[in-house]
């Protein structure tokens, strides 16, 4: 079982943490209908929200120039 599968199995606490070490806070960034569309199928295939999909591949990206 992964790492990030354990996390998600904890009890979601306010304030608390689950998926990385540091607290989600809300942002706003504004796409396309045609781009926000293919958000929304290509989070769904991953069975994730399209916040969670934008933030994993951002921190793929942050790996790919640091690591």
């Amino acid at each position: 079982m992964s790492s990030q599968t354990q996390k998600k199995s904890k009890k979601k606490m306010k304030g608390i943490p689950v998926l990385y070490d540091e607290l989600k806070r809300p942002h706003n960034v504004m796409f396309t209908d045609s781009v926000w569309k293919w958000l929304q199928l290509s989070a769904k295939e991953s069975g994730t929200s399209v916040g969670e999909f934008i933030e994993r591949w951002a921190r793929s990206q942050i790996e790919d120039t640091t690591g």
